[in-house]
């Protein structure tokens, strides 16, 4: 039952064309021309068709709810031909996270417990659900033509002529009931989205605020151990510097001392090497007086010569090996002077080590404590990042899911209750024997008459197709599914025919007179040959 109190709105089935001084006219002349064309008109060679009879043709209504809520208006498919599910996803709440987190935050043993149970609190598998709106137009091509078209309609306040609207079977009430259902969840969603940075804030406070106090801890501990450690330095260093300077000097005595053996020893290789070369000199001296003797024939001479030489051979040879012993020596000696050496500052080393055994304690006691602070605060920022993660991801996902909600309708801020829209369009129903077929027109725009269409009228009443051009693709896809339903839709079917028949443009004698006036008026802008016109008034006559 229809509130009486509903506000009802006509839409134009073309734009108005106020120049155009037989535009209502020209418009019902068009549609019954295009209906003539249309209308089989019997014959066939081999299978005998029958002439189809016009059973009616009405301009009809077909009913559209808009119902605003807030600043968003909803489109309704009067006849509720059309429906939409918007699916969505059953979220971990953020209410009972909250909750939780204010009750396990109050020490940081808690906290770290908290993080470790929640860490996958909002990337759990995720529930699939959706609510269905019976009715619903969401349309995105639609919704923009419609909020077009609809600036074009004009209230109905009293009794239309020629023009049948269809009632709605879609009630104002079953409407209202799906869209609080709808505004509930959506709410419930929209409190849900709004607590998501919330949880957001808190996580990121208590986390930083714990880090905070590891940092306090951290530096207090530091701190502290520092002091511990310059006391224990005061002690250490006078102990390091004396041991420093004894080995120095026992380092200096030893160096010392292993330089100047070193330093005879080099001396006795130079000395050695000095007697070699002499001996080296003496050879060859007595080589050559050898020689000399030898040519005189002096045997005993060149004998004694050479005598002598073979003794300072043997003396030379002495000497090679004292070298290789001196050479020796002193090689020796160096790696027993870098050993010693060596020993001495191993031995200053670890006494040294002893004497800051006590610093390197409270060293390592303070490191390990720091390292400890410094894997807590790591342990912390790791159990918390896959709740953010999660948390980011839920508040995108929530985004996501609002959106759909909020693109069902359209941005309309002018209509404060829930109205009916009226799409206009022609049905025409022929008749042949027992058979019925019907020609559905949707709301077009009549083609601009003038030169060309002299034009065109040459060329035969087929062009009369042209004057209509659909104003709207998805208004006309809707009213092409009304004719698909109306085969199926018994109860359709018989109030298409009940309106059409007692709405039938063919009936009255007003509503012929106004077509006759269009199809004198499509002749004389060339649309309709002076045949075509004759043909076409003869047949409404007896249509």
């Amino acid at each position: 039952m229809l509130n009486s109190a509903v506000k009802r709105f006509i839409l134009p089935f073309s734009p108005e064309k106020r120049r155009e001084p037989f535009s209502s006219e020209v418009e019902a002349a068009a549609v019954y021309a295009l209906a003539e064309l249309e209308r089989t008109k019997g014959g066939g060679l081999i299978v005998k068709q029958p002439e189809e009879k016009f059973l009616f043709i009405a301009k009809l209504g077909y009913p559209v709810w808009l119902f605003p809520k807030s600043e968003t208006t909803y489109i309704f498919d009067g006849l509720n031909n059309s429906s939409y599910t918007v699916p969505y996803v059953e979220l971990p709440t953020a209410k009972a996270f909250i909750e939780s987190l204010e009750k396990k935050s109050k020490t940081r043993e808690d906290y770290m417990a908290f993080l470790s149970d929640h860490n996958s609190y909002f990337q759990q598998p995720k529930k699939e659900r959706e609510v269905s709106l019976g009715g619903l137009i969401a349309d995105l091509d639609f919704k923009k033509e419609f909020s077009v078209y609809r600036k074009e309609a004009m209230e109905v306040t009293g009794q239309l002529a020629n023009l049948a609207l269809l009632p709605p079977t879609l009630e104002e009430a079953t409407i209202s009931s799906m869209l609080a259902e709808m505004d509930k969840l959506q709410s419930n969603l929209k409190e849900d989205a709004e607590k998501l940075p919330e949880c957001l804030r808190l996580v990121n406070k208590a986390t930083s605020q714990y880090i905070t106090e590891l940092d306090y801890a951290a530096r207090a501990v530091r701190d502290e151990a520092n002091a511990k450690i310059r006391a224990q330095e005061e002690l250490v260093n006078p102990q390091v510097a004396k041991l420093n300077s004894e080995y120095k000097q026992r380092i200096a005595d030893l160096t010392r001392s292993f330089d100047e053996e070193l330093e005879s020893l080099k001396k006795l290789k130079l000395k050695t090497k000095k007697f070699m070369e002499n001996d080296e000199e003496k050879i060859r001296l007595y080589q050559r007086e050898a020689k000399a003797q030898a040519l005189k024939k002096h045997l005993i001479y060149e004998k004694r010569w050479k005598e002598k030489s073979n003794q300072t051979k043997k003396e030379l040879d002495g000497l090679k090996k004292e070298l290789k012993r001196i050479e020796k020596s002193i090689k020796n000696l160096k790696k027993q002077k870098t050993a010693e050496t060596y020993k001495l500052q191993s031995k200053l080393g670890a006494e040294i080590k002893l004497a800051r055994q006590p610093l390197l304690e409270l060293e390592a006691v303070r490191d390990a404590k720091m390292l400890a602070f410094r894997q807590e605060t790591e342990k912390l920022i790791k159990h918390e990042k896959p709740l953010i993660d999660g948390l980011n991801g839920t508040i995108k996902l929530r985004e996501t899911i609002n959106a759909k909600f909020e693109m069902l309708g359209i941005s309309d801020q002018q209509l404060k209750s829930p109205a009916l829209f009226y799409i206009p369009f022609y049905v025409t129903c022929y008749q042949a024997g027992y058979a019925k077929r019907y020609i559905f027109l949707a709301p077009s725009m009549i083609s601009a008459i003038g030169f060309a269409a002299k034009l065109k009228g040459a060329l035969g009443m087929s062009k009369i197709k042209e004057l209509f051009i659909p104003r709207f693709k998805a208004i006309t896809a809707l009213m092409d599914k009304v004719q698909v339903l109306d085969k199926q839709n018994t109860f359709l079917d018989n109030q298409i025919r009940d309106l059409g028949e007692k709405n039938n443009l063919l009936n009255t004698g007003l509503a012929r007179d106004n077509i006759a006036k269009g199809l004198v008026y499509l002749k004389h802008e060339g649309w309709l040959s002076d045949k075509e016109y004759q043909v076409l008034s003869n047949n409404l006559t007896y249509a």
